[in-house]
């Protein structure tokens, strides 16, 4: 896929793109404890340097690779493709179960083209479509939500959203390691874009009030005060109606993000789809329904995409676990 390359919206010199994470000198993380998170990163920016084709052989290989030693994530994909796809055949759910590992491997070398690339190569690689619906929401001079899930694509995505011209927030849950964290604060706002942390949600209604643009993935297990149950899949999930709450505080456009890795690996298509009419809907479960619905046909584009290696569907203390079942 060829595009023309961008250049990055510039930010503002007082845009505060870590949100008030301090970034610490790296110095600071050098004792021997911290070593296999530095390997881990040498392996990474070299894979992100190969060729994007040998990247992709790479990818299924190790992904094959993957899918016999990493039992655990294993069984979790697989009991996740059995709950959400009862009518498909056990050889179909395995096929989209190796796939996705492919798929995991390919995350990687993702991080590190967002890290780490320093040649356009991005801009080359993912087409952004629909910009035309997010241009028409900021004319309206509202606050725009983009409305993601956690495909294994998400990296790459958020830092494709440069490409519409604008500064985009993207709220993030901090990783626990401090290096980690640290490495990618450096690597993601690298190219413009202000990171929020997932405790300082706050920062994301001011942006929307202020008529910013927030990428938001909300589909991940929330067993928090407000909890909800909706179904994901067909399946009953613990779900967050935090959706709800921000369009009201805010009055900003919901336009549905998602991204899709191409089959024949030449690249991404990142979609804005229409704003979402009649959202919300004074019913909180019906708006996570239909956010849902949205997740189900994207995923459907591209099943091994979605993050089925994820522990989705577990459920509150006492309650039937399906992730107990021996190991597939």
């Amino acid at each position: 896929m060829s595009t023309t390359a961008t250049t990055p919206p510039a930010a503002p010199a007082d845009r505060d793109l870590t949100c008030g994470v301090p970034l610490v000198p790296l110095t600071g993380f050098l004792a021997p404890r911290w070593w296999p998170v530095w390997i881990g990163l040498g392996i990474v920016r070299v894979l992100a340097a190969l060729p994007w084709s040998w990247q992709g052989a790479l990818a299924r290989g190790l992904g094959a690779i993957a899918w016999r030693v990493a039992r655990r994530d294993r069984n979790v994909t697989l009991v996740n493709l059995r709950l959400a796809f009862p009518a498909f055949a056990e050889e179909e759910r395995r096929r989209i179960g190796r796939r996705h590992f492919d798929s995991l491997v390919y995350a990687l070398f993702e991080t590190g083209l967002v890290w780490f690339d320093r040649h356009g190569r991005i801009d080359r690689l993912a087409r952004l479509e629909g910009r035309e619906h997010l241009e028409r929401a900021l004319a309206a001079g509202k606050g725009v939500l983009l409305l993601g899930a956690h495909f294994t694509t998400n990296e790459i995505a958020a830092t494709a959203l440069t490409q519409a011209g604008h500064p985009v927030d993207v709220m993030y849950k901090p990783s626990d390691n401090p290096l980690i964290n640290q490495l990618a604060l450096r690597g993601r706002t690298r190219r413009g874009g202000r990171m929020i942390p997932s405790d300082k949600f706050v920062e994301t209604l001011r942006t929307l009030k202020r008529g910013g643009i927030v990428l938001y993935a909300p589909d991940q297990r929330f067993d928090g005060d407000g909890r909800i149950v909706v179904p994901l899949f067909g399946v009953p999930a613990l779900s967050n109606p935090g959706t709800t709450f921000v369009v009201r505080a805010t009055k900003c456009a919901v336009l549905p993000y998602f991204p899709r890795r191409l089959p024949d690996g030449s690249g991404y298509v990142m979609t804005i789809g229409e704003p979402l009419a009649d959202f919300p809907s004074g019913d909180a479960h019906r708006d996570v329904g239909r956010y849902h619905s949205l997740i189900e046909a994207a995923t459907h584009a591209a099943p091994e995409q979605y993050l089925w290696s994820y522990k989705r569907f577990k459920p509150l203390p006492g309650e039937p676990d399906p992730y107990r079942a021996p190991p597939a």
